[in-house]
């Protein structure tokens, strides 16, 4: 990394010993307005699934280090004050919020916009890694914002930025050490970067899975508290109903459907028919959304992958893939039109 420039290195200096107070009251009022906005829109669920973990104000070599860069790169013109050092990165304050799945980042990310207002606003658009993952893996969401505080001489915009990520990925910047790589200055080394894209798309795969769980047991609980119609079978009380067959087709009805899954009745038994399987059985390589393809009511001819009655287990493959894809034609055409 080539060395910082002495006269910028002063300059940033003096802007962090003269406006540290300015910052640190950034921080401390976008925490408070975020948290407040997630407390609001967690109310109706569960207050752990959002959370805010950290803040901070960005170090001293941290910022003239991307100063420096943001110079060389021609993106601004070498400060010349205080306020411009300032207003040379985006994220002079930093905040993380963590979530335990991937639809809570939808959640946190309806919470950020939420605290919109008079103290704090949007700077362009968001930047998703978690649909586009940058090339070593790293998985997150980005809203670059401005908070406003008041000062004796008026009111201040400092530039922050919020990250939204699951627990998965904050753990993947953990055991990679995610922030010693951030710098342009060199590329990644080729194992490196091969290993901890491997690491990222295996907690991909884990959150993915974990998404699944969470909507399954919701919708699973859901349905029995709403419809009573599946009661829980004493695996113990051998009034057991004889297991659906491996490889045999059944005609089901979707109970539900998610992005990741669909929950199906099948001969009075409750299934999962997953991505994967819909993935496989079109020859896909793309992700797909289940709900794409069924919906809530429809009629669908699946096989049966797996079913242990005692546990509760049925696991459910399409037994139709042209079935399938004319459902996905007719619901885009709908769509369209």
């Amino acid at each position: 990394m080539p060395a910082i420039d002495e006269d910028l290195q002063e300059l940033v200096d003096e802007a962090v010993d003269r406006l540290m107070q300015r910052w640190e009251l950034a921080e401390a009022e976008l925490r408070a307005l975020l948290q407040e906005s997630i407390d609001t829109e967690c109310a109706v669920n569960d207050p752990d699934r959002v959370k805010v973990s950290s803040t901070r104000v960005k170090n001293k070599a941290r910022i003239a280090e991307k100063i420096q860069r943001r110079v060389r790169n021609r993106e601004i013109a070498m400060p010349q004050c205080i306020e411009e050092v300032q207003n040379s990165i985006f994220d002079i304050i930093g905040l993380r919020i963590i979530c335990k799945t991937l639809r809570d980042v939808d959640l946190a990310a309806k919470a950020v916009t939420a605290a919109y207002g008079p103290k704090l606003e949007q700077v362009g658009d968001p930047k998703d890694y978690i649909r586009n993952p940058k090339a070593s893996g790293y998985r997150s969401l980005h809203y670059l914002l401005k908070i406003t505080v008041d000062e004796p001489d008026g009111p201040v915009q400092v530039p922050c930025e919020v990250q939204i990520r699951t627990m998965m990925q904050d753990a993947w910047g953990e055991l990679t050490h995610e922030n010693s790589y951030k710098s342009g200055d060199a590329a990644l080394p080729g194992l490196f970067l091969d290993l901890s894209r491997h690491m990222a798309d295996l907690m991909d795969q884990v959150d993915q899975l974990a998404l699944t769980l969470a909507e399954a047991s919701e919708s699973i609980l859901t349905q029995m508290a709403v419809h009573n119609e599946y009661p829980v079978i004493d695996p113990d009380s051998g009034n057991h109903r004889p297991p659906l067959l491996a490889g045999r087709t059944y005609l089901g009805r979707v109970l539900t459907t998610g992005r990741n899954y669909a929950l199906v009745l099948v001969d009075q038994f409750r299934g999962l028919l997953g991505a994967s399987e819909i993935k496989q059985a079109l020859g896909l390589d793309t992700f797909v959304e289940v709900s794409d393809y069924v919906l809530p009511g429809d009629s669908l001819p699946v096989r049966i992958v797996e079913h242990d009655p005692a546990r509760d287990r049925l696991l459910l493959e399409p037994a139709d893939p042209k079935d399938l894809r004319s459902r996905y034609k007719r619901r885009r055409s709908s769509s369209a039109g």
